[in-house]
């Protein structure tokens, strides 16, 4: 994580790699005087130092955090009711004209709620705003230089972040962080670790230890405690402040002696006292991640973040179970068709003697068939042949006489051949009896015929005499 910090007429950076415990810079920090009249030019000098940093240390494609100068930042407080996260927003959008002397499509802002209030239904909470275009600027100035930026933190949420890491924790009461900040001087006001107060301003040099106080006592006039407390806890460069001001504001001040030497081992750096205060906020914006970020104001608070992260990790056991219920049943539905594939491959060879039984058995069938159909085939011609001769009229002869299944055919001589059909059909043996073909006489007297009938069985009643 890169930190930049464009505050004053200088530029502050730092490079942080996070991990388990505190973060760790991977090169010293770089403080650069920028010496362009102009705010656009400064600007330009601003991107050609940063890309050189990032270029230097092989940094590109790294994420960086803003801290937003606190010129840049505009901060009120402002008692409001109490509404649900989703409609507060769009509440306190609408009070962004009345809070800053900027239309509010030209900002971009958010919040944090503060201990106490005026009492009743409504809650004070800590607007911050700054402005797009500035935040635009340096999203395209780190996309251009190899970054992404993910946060733009102001500056006094940053020294505050960067407080708390150093000197070990929130700090309970008023604690006041002055630093110079190239031809300014900066004041950040902060209780239990989150700031209320933050601003800069131009001075010659060596002037600086004056109007940081004049800052303090400025941004402690409205500062009321709702706790006891040990007085103002004062943070500046060594030599600012050889003894403690005795009281600013109401509020008795200590020095906190050992802030510097802390920061010098937690930026890595050496005996320069000057540089490890101008890259406070570039540090502290590194880190503050649970800060106002402009950049994304709609970021939910830390534990709205935990409850978001929780309900993310319940949703990804759903989402396994989800998964894991049908894998489930498939493994079992895996498993019982492998053990019903083995118990049909250890009753397979009795199936296939079984199979090869029934085939045998078809082919005993077959042969009975063969049989019951051939046994009265074998006899019927007889039982025909004997049935024509007792109905056949005397002096009747047979020339011709052909069988096929029921069928019968007969040729022959006859004194009389249609005195034939009464004697075929009398008892119902023969049906459809009839002549296939017209009936001739011959020289003799003797009439030829051709018939032809169904046999039918049954009893016979012909007369044995007639041949």
């Amino acid at each position: 994580m890169v930190g930049i910090d464009p505050s004053g007429r200088r530029l502050a950076l730092v490079a942080l790699q996070g991990g388990f415990g505190s973060p760790a810079p991977i090169v010293p920090p770089a403080c650069f005087e920028l010496h362009s009249e102009r705010e656009s030019g400064r600007t330009d000098e601003a991107e050609e130092l940063l890309r050189d940093f990032v270029a230097r240390n092989g940094l590109a494609g790294s994420t960086a955090r803003l801290c937003i100068p606190a010129d840049r930042a505009y901060t009120a407080c402002v008692d409001f009711p109490a509404l649900r996260a989703r409609d507060l927003g769009p509440a306190l959008a609408m009070e962004l004209d009345r809070l800053f002397p900027f239309p509010a499509s030209k900002l971009r802002f958010g919040w944090r709620r503060l201990a106490g209030g005026t009492g009743g239904r409504n809650a004070r909470f800590l607007v911050v705003a700054t402005p797009v275009d500035f935040l635009d600027q340096w999203t395209a100035i780190a996309s251009r230089v190899g970054l992404t930026l993910a946060g733009a933190v102001p500056s006094g949420w940053a020294v505050s972040a960067a407080h708390q890491e150093i000197g070990g924790g929130k700090v309970r009461g008023p604690v006041a962080v002055v630093r110079g900040i190239g031809g300014a001087v900066e004041c950040t006001l902060m209780s239990d670790g989150t700031p209320f107060f933050s601003a800069s301003r131009c001075c010659p040099p060596g002037g600086e230890p004056a109007e940081g106080l004049t800052l303090a006592e400025e941004g402690l006039q409205d500062f009321t405690s709702s706790f006891q407390s040990d007085g103002l806890l004062l943070a500046a460069p060594s030599g600012w402040f050889p003894a403690a001001p005795s009281v600013i504001s109401g509020e008795s001040v200590r020095l906190e002696e050992r802030f510097e030497s802390n920061a010098k081992q937690a930026t890595a750096q050496g005996e320069d006292g000057a540089q490890v205060w101008e890259a406070l906020g570039a540090f502290g914006a590194a880190i503050g991640e649970k800060g106002v970020d402009l950049l994304a104001p709609d970021r939910p608070g830390p534990w709205l973040r935990i409850a978001a992260a929780f309900a993310t990790v319940l949703t990804v056991v759903a989402l396994v179970l989800a998964v894991a219920w049908p894998a489930t049943l498939y493994c079992k539905a895996k498993a019982e068709l492998a053990r019903l594939d083995a118990r049909v491959g250890a009753l397979k060879p009795a199936v296939d003697r079984v199979a090869d039984s029934m085939e045998s058995l078809s082919e005993v069938d077959e042969k009975i068939a063969i049989l019951k159909n051939a046994s009265p085939g074998a006899g019927q011609p007889l039982e025909i042949l004997r049935d024509l001769t007792g109905r056949l009229p005397q002096g009747t002869w047979l020339t011709g006489l052909r069988l096929e299944g029921a069928k019968v055919e007969m040729d022959g001589f006859s004194p009389s051949a249609s005195e034939i059909f009464p004697f075929l059909a009398q008892d119902g043996r023969f049906r459809k009896v009839e002549f296939a073909s017209p009936i001739t006489r011959q020289p003799d007297n003797l009439e030829r015929f051709q018939i032809r009938a169904e046999f039918a069985g049954g009893t016979s009643s012909g007369d044995g005499g007639r041949r």
